[in-house]
């Protein structure tokens, strides 16, 4: 959960009374390290949370930072860099080809309400539209921003930066067992609010997830009133019982969601999508279902079929929509 670890230092050091600026990746272009939306908040006392893309890029901005703080000036740039050698712009001292836009702000006692805001919207798994600009950060608690991220830049007097915010990426890991523990392990390195749900509260693979924000101890035929449904919502069904992943992808399988996943042999799960068909669920909604689940790399044990769980999430995180051709 690294973006909502960044909210949380951010106000801690607020509340302490340091300074704290932010910086925020508004654009990318090509092989640029850091990508649209990516933050980065260096405080006071040279504590940091968060990257923009590391490297020497990174260390630079961070020095810059450094030198506002001494000369007890507030900072308030957009700065495009470009990552090579022979563009005309600032050098970001990277030769990766392309450019990075990012804003430096800093940060003051007026934005912490709105920050405040983003946290609270984090912990219950709602979305909002987190706003930008040169006078400050405002937070709205209601999703009217419709893309993801935009970025406006008229002058270094008038930019606005917008994106979703507040509702994380979260993966709802659909059985506790060797595999649910593997799944949640690895996903925890990454920036989702991981949910693992099995009715068995005496498991040890359960009682030994350290990994997961929340566990859900619910039948798994009651699973979908509990997803929230979007584009940010992620399932894997990984139980350990033919029955019991019918009765998960029976619950989830008509739910608008990103991705969902679901473990088994071939074999296995020809039985289950016929089973489900039979008991009325359309065969076109099976389409979508990611089986067998993972990115293909011969995982055998739980942990290797964690990584290739993980994998495959991730990239269909990633992958941009097919835009249609005119007709």
């Amino acid at each position: 959960m690294k973006e909502i670890e960044l909210w949380k230092f951010i106000e801690e050091k607020l509340n302490s009374d340091l300074e704290v600026i932010l910086m925020v990746v508004a654009e990318s272009s090509k092989s640029s390290p850091g990508r649209a939306g990516f933050k980065m908040a260096i405080s006071g006392d040279n504590k940091l949370a968060g990257t923009v893309g590391g490297g020497i890029m990174e260390h630079r901005l961070l020095e810059e930072c450094k030198r506002y703080f001494e000369s007890g000036k507030k900072i308030n740039l957009v700065k495009k860099l470009y990552h090579n050698k022979t563009s005309p712009g600032e050098k970001s001292g990277l030769i990766c080809g392309g450019t990075e836009t990012i804003i430096l702000k800093s940060l003051q006692e007026k934005d912490k309400t709105s920050i405040s805001k983003i946290i609270k919207h984090y912990d219950n798994l709602e979305s909002g539209t987190l706003k930008i600009d040169q006078s400050g950060i405002l937070f709205n608690e209601s999703n009217t921003h419709q893309s993801k991220i935009s970025f406006d830049f008229r002058s270094d007097n008038e930019w606005s930066y917008q994106e979703t915010s507040g509702q994380p990426y979260t993966v709802y890991v659909i059985g506790g067992g060797h595999v649910g523990l593997a799944v949640s392990k690895v996903m925890s390195t990454q920036d989702f609010f991981i949910i693992t749900i099995d009715p068995r509260k005496d498991v040890f693979t359960m009682v030994n997830n350290t990994y997961a924000n929340k566990k859900l101890f619910i039948p798994y035929d009651e699973v979908g009133k509990h997803i929230i449904e979007g584009d940010r919502s992620f399932a894997v069904i990984v139980t350990s019982e033919h029955d019991t992943d019918l009765a998960a992808l029976k619950s989830v399988i008509n739910k608008k969601l990103k991705y969902i996943g679901l473990m088994g042999s071939k074999a296995k799960i020809k039985s289950i999508f016929s089973k489900v068909i039979e008991q009325g669920v359309d065969p076109e909604l099976l389409k979508k279902v990611h089986t067998p689940v993972g990115i293909e790399i011969e995982a055998e044990s739980p942990e290797e079929i964690g990584i290739s769980v993980a994998a495959e999430i991730i990239k269909v995180k990633n992958q941009k929509p097919v835009e249609k051709a005119d007709e």
